[in-house]
C-alpha cells in the first residue's frame, strides 16, 4: 500500500479519431487530494482486457496511475462507465501535455 505522502500522477493519452492525433492530459496530486481521486481509480476495471470500440475513427485511451510503488496501466477502447468518469476528471482538472513530453512513454 502506498505511503500517505506519496504523490499520485494520472496520465491519459487519447489516440485515433478522424485525424489520428494523439492528445494527452496529466494530473499530479498530493496529500488529501489523493484521497478524493482514489474512488475513481478503484472503480475502474484495471485487470480486464482492453475492449475495442467498434467502427472507424474511434478513440483509444491509454490510462496510467502511479502512486508510490503502485503502478496501474490500461488501454481502453470504449471509454464508458468508470473509465469515462476518470478520463473526464483528468481532462477537467489536469493539464494538457504533449504526448512526447510524457516521461517513460518511449513511443509517444
Amino acid at each position: 500500500m502506498p505511503h500517505p505522502v506519496d504523490p499520485l500522477t494520472i496520465t491519459v493519452v487519447r489516440t485515433g479519431g478522424f485525424a489520428g492525433l494523439r492528445r494527452a492530459w496529466r494530473v499530479e496530486l498530493a496529500g488529501t487530494d489523493v484521497d478524493a481521486w482514489m474512488p475513481l481509480l478503484d472503480a475502474c476495471p484495471w485487470e480486464e482486457p482492453a475492449a475495442s470500440a467498434p467502427g472507424a475513427d474511434r478513440f483509444s485511451w491509454e490510462v496510467a496511475a502511479i502512486h508510490g510503488t503502485h503502478d496501474r496501466r490500461a488501454v481502453v477502447g470504449d471509454a464508458s462507465g468508470p473509465w469515462r468518469a476518470l478520463i473526464d476528471r483528468v481532462q477537467a482538472d489536469g493539464a494538457a501535455v504533449r504526448p512526447a513530453d510524457l516521461s517513460g512513454n518511449a513511443d509517444a
